[in-house]
C-alpha cells in the first residue's frame, strides 16, 4: 500500500498534521534527540528513555524529598538527578558506566555490576528502601521480572515502581499488578525511535507525591489555557454563583423582545487582569443564568479578528430575534432563548 500525501487538500486541513508533526520533532525535542544521539528535551536538557506521557507526568510531580534507585542507567539518571534528593543506579555495561559515573553530579550513586545473578539484589543492600525504583536496563534472562521481585519488596509505603518497556513484559506488569499495585500504562512515542512504547506506573496504594505546582500542567505543543480560574481577579468584580469575573470595565443593561416578551439582560465587559485574558458576558435577569460568557474571540480565522469586548457588543447591539439568534448560533452559549 502506497501513501499519497494529499498536496491538493486545502491548507486548512494539512494544518493539523503538520502541527502535531512540528510538537513532535521541536515542542518534545525529538529531532534534537536524534541529532545528538542522546534523549533530551526542547532546550537540551536529559530526559529519561521513557515515553513522552510518562516523562510530563513525572516532570509535575515533586520529588526534591524522595530518593530513587534504577535499575539501568543514563540520560534518566541526570533526569533524576535534577530532581530527586538522592539517586542510585545500578549498571551492567562497564563501558556505559565509567560514561554515566564521570558525568553523575553528587548526589548520584553508580554502581558496576556485570553479573546478571547479583543485579538485581543490590536494591536490597539498602535497607531503608526507595520512594521511586526504576526497572529498565538489562533485561536478557528474565532479569527486569527478577527486579520486580526485589521492587516490591524495597518500594516505601507511598511510593512508586516505573516499569519501562512494560508492553515486552507482560510478566513483570502482572507480578507488579498483583502485589497491590496500581498499574498507570503511558503508552506513546519515546525519544530516539520511531515507534510507540509503553512505560507503565505502579503506585502504591498510599501513593501521595505533591506536584510541583499546577497539575496537569499543559504539555509540549498544547494550548496553555486556564477555563477554571481560581485566584479572584483584580477588582472591580462580579459573582455569579462559583463564577467570579473582573476587572470590569464595563456593564450595561439591555432589554430585548424575543418572541413579543420583554426580556432584560447585563452586557459586562472585563479588562485584562493578572493571569487573565480580557472576557466579557451577558447576563440574563430574567433567568438569573449567564446566558453567554467569552474568553477569548470566536471568530479568528473566519471573519476579521475581533476583540471578546467587540464580539459581545456586536451580539448585544442586535435586534430582539436577531439577537435571539445570534445567541442560539454561537459556540459559547450557555442555553438557547
Amino acid at each position: 500500500m502506497r501513501f499519497h500525501f494529499p498536496f491538493s487538500a486545502p491548507a486548512r486541513t494539512l494544518m493539523p498534521p503538520l502541527r502535531a508533526v512540528r510538537t513532535l520533532w521541536f515542542d518534545y525535542g525529538h529531532v534534537r534527540s536524534c541529532r545528538t544521539g542522546m534523549c533530551v528535551d526542547q532546550s537540551g536538557g536529559p530526559i529519561p528513555w521513557y515515553t513522552y506521557p510518562a516523562i510530563e507526568y513525572l516532570k509535575q510531580l515533586d520529588f526534591t524529598d524522595k530518593d530513587v534507585f534504577e535499575f539501568g542507567s543514563g540520560q534518566s539518571t541526570m533526569f533524576w538527578a535534577t530532581c530527586a534528593r538522592h539517586v542510585v543506579t545500578v549498571e551492567d555495561d562497564e563501558a556505559w558506566f565509567k560514561t554515566v559515573a564521570g558525568r553523575a553530579p553528587k548526589n548520584v550513586e553508580v554502581i558496576l555490576e556485570t553479573d546478571l545473578v547479583r543485579y538485581p539484589e543490590h536494591l536490597r543492600s539498602f535497607p531503608g528502601g526507595f520512594d521511586v525504583i526504576v526497572v529498565d536496563g538489562a533485561s536478557r534472562g528474565n532479569t527486569r521480572l527478577k527486579c520486580c521481585r526485589v521492587a516490591v519488596e524495597c518500594i516505601r509505603p507511598g511510593g512508586m515502581i516505573i516499569l519501562d518497556n512494560a508492553d515486552w513484559l507482560p510478566a513483570s506488569a502482572a507480578l507488579l499488578r498483583e502485589n497491590g499495585l496500581i498499574e498507570i500504562d503511558m503508552t506513546g512515542l519515546v525519544p530516539l525511535s520511531p515507534q510507540t512504547q509503553t512505560t507503565s506506573l505502579f503506585l502504591h496504594r498510599e501513593f501521595a507525591f505533591k506536584p510541583r505546582g499546577r497539575q496537569p500542567q499543559p504539555g509540549p505543543g498544547a494550548a496553555n489555557r486556564n477555563w477554571e480560574r481560581m485566584t479572584p481577579p483584580d477588582p472591580p468584580v462580579v459573582t455569579f454563583g462559583e463564577e467570579v469575573f473582573g476587572p470590569v470595565v464595563s456593564d450595561t443593561s439591555i432589554e430585548k423582545q424575543i418572541a413579543r416578551a420583554n426580556r432584560r439582560f447585563r452586557v459586562i465587559i472585563c479588562g485584562a487582569s493578572a493571569d487573565r485574558p480580557p472576557s466579557g458576558l451577558i447576563f440574563d435577569l430574567d433567568r438569573d443564568r449567564i446566558l453567554l460568557s467569552l474568553k477569548e474571540p470566536t471568530d479568528i480565522g473566519r471573519r476579521s479578528a475581533r476583540s471578546v469586548a467587540d464580539e459581545i457588543t456586536a451580539l448585544a447591539a442586535l435586534s430582539g430575534d436577531a439577537f435571539a439568534a445570534g445567541v442560539n448560533a454561537h459556540q459559547k452559549r450557555r442555553y438557547a432563548l
